[in-house]
């Protein structure tokens, strides 16, 4: 409470417990993003945390979950049945009665997967200056290497039991299933795709090629791939992919 003296007259001034909270709300936002006002070199490892944490180029999420639709039972003479799977009865299910799914021969999962088995992921947009310049000052063992041609975005978390033993042949099938979409544009596909096996986990590294730039008019920019069975889909907005004036991807 502020109380201030005028004329003989006492004016006493509340200040709002809601206006207190709301700045310190903002200061303690103002000191989490301290790495945005400095230059490179300035970065402590706490920022260089911060960025690869909580930034714009950064996003954790729950991926989709989706299963095969099972095949209808096959007669002797190679036509479907129409009774159950298991022959006790009730109609089968073709996979034209699934809901839409992903083109895959997918669909998403119901009571199939429980939301506590799906992993939670990280993706990073490995070839943003702000990211490289982060793993660098936090000494991250084993970051991707990017070259300065590809736009680059990176899966963490994926468990290693959706890693094939075959990682070439895997890689060329998540190449088929990964996008970056921009509004009213064609999508771009990766050219590569690179699963790197770390000891904290594998990494899976998809390659764009710069040749289709992505500007900031561009704004919003979404990410899709699949791997096994989860679905990853985030969106990207540039207008915040941006140090100090200049959006970095």
């Amino acid at each position: 409470m502020l109380t201030f003296k005028r004329e003989g007259c006492t004016f006493v001034l509340h200040i709002s417990r809601l206006v207190l909270v709301a700045l310190s709300g903002l200061v303690l936002i103002a000191a989490d993003q301290a790495w945005k006002n400095k230059q490179y070199s300035e970065w402590t490892e706490d920022d260089a945390k911060e960025v690869i944490a909580g930034s714009p180029w950064v996003k954790t999420i729950t991926p989709t979950v989706v299963v095969k639709t099972p095949e209808p039972d096959q007669s002797p003479s190679g036509g479907r049945r129409r009774g159950g799977r298991s022959g006790k009865g009730g109609p089968g299910r073709s996979g034209g009665d699934s809901p839409v799914g992903d083109g895959q021969g997918n669909r998403p999962a119901e009571s199939a997967s429980s939301p506590a088995k799906v992993p939670t992921l990280t993706l990073r947009w490995e070839s943003a200056r702000p990211v490289r310049e982060a793993e660098l000052k936090d000494r991250e063992a084993g970051a991707p290497a990017v070259d300065a041609d590809h736009y680059a975005v990176a899966i963490y978390g994926i468990p290693r039991s959706m890693i094939a033993n075959d990682l070439t042949a895997q890689a060329e099938e998540l190449k088929k299933h990964a996008t970056l979409k921009r509004y009213a544009k064609k999508d771009l596909k990766p050219s590569s795709v690179e699963i790197l096996l770390h000891e904290d986990g594998p990494v899976i590294l998809y390659l764009f090629p710069k040749s289709a730039e992505i500007t900031w008019r561009d704004q919003m920019i979404q990410f899709d791939a699949q791997v096994a069975n989860l679905k990853c889909s985030q969106s990207f907005d540039t207008s915040d992919m941006r140090f100090h004036g200049n959006v970095e991807l």
